[in-house]
């Protein structure tokens, strides 16, 4: 008896069969990686959109249905890495919070003024360790001041009353802004005796009325101290 000839609806469906059972077969080694690697493609999915290398795993992912010992390797390895790097971000960012507050600036405003009044057009006020300067008035933090400490990291901003700390702010900038903002010209007059530097420019003190002042003459009459 003669065999009979297949016809185009049987390579169809003979193609169809075969692409599912394809489809079939690559779906059980995807579920069975990410069964026994949980968490690893969800990581490198979040990941794809910036970094080349997630993107590349999930691409072979998505067509093999699973990595190599080694790729397996690198990509704990890189997500490891990301989520330490993301703990540290936010415990910065949360003990950055805790050093951010209040305080009244007012009669530091007061003194930069009388000191742009007296025609400084920089000026920085130095009280030991901490020094406060304006920012840029054309740039996108005009208004506020900037706040370092030697060697001259950068502790914050103040925007208002508002400190902002940053991110390697040291745990006391707060506390020596409260305590400087009390009596501002005393706490640098005290700090200049003490280091023997100008508080207003920062500069050394020679002249033994000058040390026993804390400020030189011409930064006292521009300052109104």
């Amino acid at each position: 008896m003669p065999t009979a000839t297949p016809s185009l609806d049987d390579f169809r469906a003979e193609a169809t069969a075969r692409r599912e059972a394809t489809r079939t077969s690559l779906q059980m080694r995807q579920d069975t990686f990410i069964q026994r690697n949980p968490g690893v493609v969800e990581g490198l999915r979040e990941c794809a959109s910036w970094n080349d290398f997630s993107a590349s795993l999930v691409e072979q992912f998505e067509r093999k249905g699973d990595l190599s010992v080694n790729q397996l390797a690198a990509a704990n390895r890189m997500l490891e890495k990301i989520a330490a790097n993301k703990k540290a971000r936010e415990a910065s960012t949360e003990s950055a919070a805790t050093r951010s507050g209040e305080v009244d600036m007012s009669a530091i405003r007061e003194l930069f003024a009388t000191a742009q009044n007296n025609g400084l057009k920089k000026p920085k006020f130095y009280a030991g360790d901490v020094k406060i300067s304006l920012a840029p008035v054309n740039g996108k933090n005009a208004g506020a001041l900037y706040v370092t400490r030697d060697p001259d990291v950068y502790q914050g901003k103040i925007f208002g009353d508002a400190f902002n700390a940053a991110r390697d702010c040291a745990p006391d900038t707060l506390e020596v802004l409260k305590a400087i903002s009390k009596d501002p010209a005393e706490y640098a007059r005290m700090t200049g005796k003490a280091t023997g530097r100008c508080c207003c420019c920062g500069r050394e003190l020679t002249d033994p009325e000058s040390i026993a002042n804390g400020i030189g003459p011409i930064c006292a009459e521009k300052w109104g101290l």
